[in-house]
Protein backbone atom coordinates (compact mmCIF):
# COMPACT_ATOMS: atom_id res chain seq x y z
CA UNK A 1 0.00 0.00 0.00
CA UNK A 2 1.37 3.59 -1.09
CA UNK A 3 1.98 5.87 1.54
CA UNK A 4 -1.03 8.32 1.94
CA UNK A 5 -0.68 11.70 3.58
CA UNK A 6 -3.83 13.23 4.87
CA UNK A 7 -3.76 16.54 4.17
CA UNK A 8 -7.07 17.95 5.82
CA UNK A 9 -9.05 17.41 2.40
CA UNK A 10 -6.34 16.38 0.57
CA UNK A 11 -4.45 12.91 0.30
CA UNK A 12 -1.05 13.05 -0.84
CA UNK A 13 1.33 9.99 -1.41
CA UNK A 14 4.61 10.15 -0.31
CA UNK A 15 7.58 8.45 -1.86
CA UNK A 16 10.19 6.88 -0.33
CA UNK A 17 12.76 9.32 -1.38
CA UNK A 18 10.67 12.29 0.54
CA UNK A 19 10.20 10.32 3.69
CA UNK A 20 13.85 9.23 3.52
CA UNK A 21 14.39 13.35 4.10
CA UNK A 22 12.24 12.88 7.26
CA UNK A 23 14.31 10.24 8.90
CA UNK A 24 17.37 12.19 8.44
CA UNK A 25 15.88 15.32 9.51
CA UNK A 26 14.50 14.09 13.21
CA UNK A 27 16.19 11.94 15.47
CA UNK A 28 13.67 8.85 15.56
CA UNK A 29 10.03 8.35 15.06
CA UNK A 30 6.81 7.73 16.84
CA UNK A 31 4.13 5.65 15.55
CA UNK A 32 0.46 6.03 17.02
CA UNK A 33 -1.47 3.46 15.86
CA UNK A 34 -5.08 4.32 15.59
CA UNK A 35 -4.74 7.83 15.89
CA UNK A 36 -8.51 8.82 15.86
CA UNK A 37 -8.63 12.52 15.41
CA UNK A 38 -5.09 12.67 15.74
CA UNK A 39 -4.82 14.50 18.83
CA UNK A 40 -2.70 12.36 20.87
CA UNK A 41 0.66 12.82 18.28
CA UNK A 42 -0.28 16.69 18.01
CA UNK A 43 0.48 16.85 21.30
CA UNK A 44 3.68 14.79 20.66
CA UNK A 45 4.76 16.59 18.24
CA UNK A 46 4.46 20.13 20.06
CA UNK A 47 6.66 18.62 23.13
CA UNK A 48 8.91 17.13 20.53
CA UNK A 49 10.21 18.94 18.14
CA UNK A 50 13.47 16.76 17.22
CA UNK A 51 11.19 13.62 16.23
CA UNK A 52 9.09 12.22 13.70
CA UNK A 53 5.78 12.11 14.76
CA UNK A 54 3.52 9.90 13.16
CA UNK A 55 -0.49 9.40 13.46
CA UNK A 56 -2.20 6.21 11.38
CA UNK A 57 -5.93 5.41 11.26
CA UNK A 58 -7.65 3.44 8.52
CA UNK A 59 -10.53 6.49 8.61
CA UNK A 60 -9.22 9.09 6.76
CA UNK A 61 -12.31 11.65 7.68
CA UNK A 62 -11.65 11.36 11.36
CA UNK A 63 -7.84 12.87 10.43
CA UNK A 64 -8.69 15.30 8.42
CA UNK A 65 -8.87 18.65 10.90
CA UNK A 66 -6.55 17.42 13.00
CA UNK A 67 -3.96 17.16 9.67
CA UNK A 68 -4.88 20.24 8.41
CA UNK A 69 -3.95 21.85 11.21
CA UNK A 70 -0.58 20.28 11.05
CA UNK A 71 0.19 20.90 7.73
CA UNK A 72 -0.38 24.91 8.39
CA UNK A 73 2.94 27.13 8.52
CA UNK A 74 4.52 27.12 11.27
CA UNK A 75 4.00 30.74 12.34
CA UNK A 76 0.19 30.01 12.03
CA UNK A 77 0.38 26.89 14.49
CA UNK A 78 1.71 24.07 12.06
CA UNK A 79 3.83 21.33 13.18
CA UNK A 80 6.59 20.34 10.20
CA UNK A 81 7.53 17.14 12.56
CA UNK A 82 4.05 15.58 12.08
CA UNK A 83 2.67 13.01 9.06
CA UNK A 84 -0.83 11.69 9.28
CA UNK A 85 -1.13 8.96 7.10
CA UNK A 86 -4.40 7.13 6.28
CA UNK A 87 -3.84 3.26 6.39
CA UNK A 88 -4.84 0.39 8.89
CA UNK A 89 -2.45 -1.30 11.05
CA UNK A 90 -3.20 -4.37 8.93
CA UNK A 91 -1.67 -2.69 5.61
CA UNK A 92 0.53 -0.70 6.50
CA UNK A 93 2.04 1.76 3.98
CA UNK A 94 4.81 0.53 1.75
CA UNK A 95 8.26 2.16 2.90
CA UNK A 96 6.92 2.75 6.74
CA UNK A 97 10.15 2.52 8.93
CA UNK A 98 12.17 3.85 11.55
CA UNK A 99 9.87 3.58 14.14
CA UNK A 100 11.77 3.93 17.83
CA UNK A 101 8.58 4.25 19.89
CA UNK A 102 5.06 3.00 19.18
CA UNK A 103 1.79 3.78 21.02
CA UNK A 104 -1.71 2.40 20.45
CA UNK A 105 -3.55 4.07 23.24
CA UNK A 106 -7.95 2.24 24.09
CA UNK A 107 -7.59 0.10 21.07
CA UNK A 108 -11.29 -0.79 19.75
CA UNK A 109 -12.16 -3.05 17.20
CA UNK A 110 -9.47 -5.31 14.63
CA UNK A 111 -6.96 -3.06 16.93
CA UNK A 112 -8.08 -4.79 20.68
CA UNK A 113 -8.36 -8.13 19.15
CA UNK A 114 -4.74 -7.98 18.14
CA UNK A 115 -3.30 -6.31 21.26
CA UNK A 116 -4.99 -9.16 22.96
CA UNK A 117 -2.96 -11.45 20.64
CA UNK A 118 -6.03 -12.77 18.86
CA UNK A 119 -4.02 -11.26 15.47
CA UNK A 120 -0.34 -11.94 15.96
CA UNK A 121 0.31 -10.89 12.10
CA UNK A 122 -1.25 -7.69 12.65
CA UNK A 123 1.56 -7.33 15.59
CA UNK A 124 4.75 -8.53 13.83
CA UNK A 125 3.63 -6.18 11.13
CA UNK A 126 3.85 -3.18 13.38
CA UNK A 127 7.25 -5.08 14.76
CA UNK A 128 8.55 -4.82 11.19
CA UNK A 129 8.45 -0.90 10.84
CA UNK A 130 9.92 -0.92 14.64
CA UNK A 131 14.20 -0.64 15.12
CA UNK A 132 15.56 -2.83 17.38
CA UNK A 133 14.28 -2.11 20.98
CA UNK A 134 11.53 0.13 19.94
CA UNK A 135 9.81 1.29 23.10
CA UNK A 136 5.76 0.66 23.22
CA UNK A 137 2.90 2.46 25.14
CA UNK A 138 -0.62 0.59 24.90
CA UNK A 139 -3.82 1.75 27.06
CA UNK A 140 -6.61 -0.52 27.12
CA UNK A 141 -9.76 0.44 28.50
CA UNK A 142 -11.08 -1.76 31.17
CA UNK A 143 -14.69 -1.13 30.82
CA UNK A 144 -14.55 -3.16 27.22
CA UNK A 145 -14.80 -6.26 29.13
CA UNK A 146 -17.63 -4.51 31.88
CA UNK A 147 -19.94 -6.22 30.37
CA UNK A 148 -17.38 -7.83 27.72
CA UNK A 149 -17.69 -6.43 24.02
CA UNK A 150 -17.02 -8.95 21.27
CA UNK A 151 -13.58 -7.95 20.36
CA UNK A 152 -12.40 -9.20 24.05
CA UNK A 153 -13.26 -12.71 23.09
CA UNK A 154 -12.68 -15.06 25.57
CA UNK A 155 -9.69 -13.06 26.82
CA UNK A 156 -10.67 -12.16 30.93
CA UNK A 157 -10.50 -8.48 31.94
CA UNK A 158 -7.00 -8.16 32.41
CA UNK A 159 -5.02 -7.27 35.81
CA UNK A 160 -1.44 -6.06 36.04
CA UNK A 161 -0.35 -9.53 37.09
CA UNK A 162 -3.02 -11.50 34.56
CA UNK A 163 -1.25 -9.43 31.90
CA UNK A 164 2.08 -9.87 32.69
CA UNK A 165 1.54 -13.74 32.48
CA UNK A 166 -1.34 -14.59 30.03
CA UNK A 167 -0.44 -11.54 27.49
CA UNK A 168 3.32 -11.36 27.88
CA UNK A 169 3.76 -14.56 25.96
CA UNK A 170 1.05 -13.55 23.39
CA UNK A 171 3.38 -10.47 22.47
CA UNK A 172 6.18 -12.11 23.21
CA UNK A 173 5.61 -14.72 20.43
CA UNK A 174 5.29 -11.50 17.43
CA UNK A 175 8.39 -9.80 19.08
CA UNK A 176 6.64 -7.21 21.80
CA UNK A 177 8.45 -7.68 25.32
CA UNK A 178 6.29 -6.79 27.97
CA UNK A 179 7.71 -5.37 30.83
CA UNK A 180 4.79 -3.75 33.07
CA UNK A 181 1.30 -3.51 33.40
CA UNK A 182 0.11 -0.88 36.04
CA UNK A 183 -3.54 1.14 36.18
CA UNK A 184 -3.43 4.40 35.15
CA UNK A 185 -4.78 7.19 37.82
CA UNK A 186 -7.15 10.49 36.82
CA UNK A 187 -4.01 12.84 36.09
CA UNK A 188 -2.27 10.13 34.22
CA UNK A 189 -5.45 9.38 31.58
CA UNK A 190 -5.69 13.07 31.07
CA UNK A 191 -2.25 13.21 30.26
CA UNK A 192 -2.87 11.36 27.19
CA UNK A 193 -4.31 13.71 25.81
CA UNK A 194 -6.88 11.40 23.18
CA UNK A 195 -10.43 12.97 22.57
CA UNK A 196 -11.47 9.18 23.10
CA UNK A 197 -10.61 9.03 26.83
CA UNK A 198 -11.88 12.81 27.61
CA UNK A 199 -15.65 10.80 26.18
CA UNK A 200 -15.38 8.26 28.02
CA UNK A 201 -14.35 9.93 31.41
CA UNK A 202 -17.37 11.91 30.70
CA UNK A 203 -20.02 9.06 30.73
CA UNK A 204 -18.39 7.17 33.96
CA UNK A 205 -17.80 9.04 37.87
CA UNK A 206 -14.30 6.71 36.92
CA UNK A 207 -12.52 5.69 33.89
CA UNK A 208 -10.38 2.43 34.84
CA UNK A 209 -7.12 1.82 32.25
CA UNK A 210 -4.73 -0.59 32.38
CA UNK A 211 -1.31 0.69 30.41
CA UNK A 212 1.08 -1.81 29.00
CA UNK A 213 5.17 -1.02 28.63
CA UNK A 214 7.58 -2.52 26.62
CA UNK A 215 9.65 -3.18 23.78
CA UNK A 216 9.76 -3.85 20.71
CA UNK A 217 12.26 -6.26 18.70
CA UNK A 218 14.26 -6.64 21.88
CA UNK A 219 17.91 -7.16 22.04
CA UNK A 220 18.59 -8.51 25.31
CA UNK A 221 16.09 -10.38 27.53
CA UNK A 222 14.81 -9.12 30.93
CA UNK A 223 16.68 -10.11 34.16
CA UNK A 224 15.01 -12.76 36.21
CA UNK A 225 11.24 -14.10 35.17
CA UNK A 226 8.75 -10.96 34.50
CA UNK A 227 5.98 -13.61 35.16
CA UNK A 228 7.06 -14.32 38.83
CA UNK A 229 7.53 -10.62 38.98
CA UNK A 230 4.59 -8.37 37.30
CA UNK A 231 5.38 -4.70 36.64
CA UNK A 232 8.65 -4.26 38.37
CA UNK A 233 9.83 -2.75 34.89
CA UNK A 234 13.48 -3.78 35.58
CA UNK A 235 15.90 -5.17 32.85
CA UNK A 236 18.48 -4.01 30.03
CA UNK A 237 18.02 -0.77 28.60
CA UNK A 238 15.52 2.23 28.01
CA UNK A 239 13.01 2.68 30.35
CA UNK A 240 9.40 2.05 28.39
CA UNK A 241 7.41 5.58 27.78
CA UNK A 242 5.73 6.72 30.76
CA UNK A 243 1.67 7.15 30.01
CA UNK A 244 0.80 10.27 28.51
CA UNK A 245 4.28 11.55 27.01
Amino acid sequence: MAMRRVLGKRIVEIGEGAFDDLLARHEGVVLDVGTGDGKHPFHLARQRPDQLVIGLDAAKDNLRKTAAKAAANPAKGGLANLLYLWAPAEQLPAGLRGVTELHMLMPWGSLLRGMLGSDPSMLRGLAAVCEPDARFLTTLNLHAWRPPVPEVGDHPEPTPESAVKGLGPLLAAAGWRLDEAKYLDAEEIAALSTSWTRRLNSTRAQLDVLALTGVVNPTRELEGDPAAEPGDGHGDGAAAPAPGV
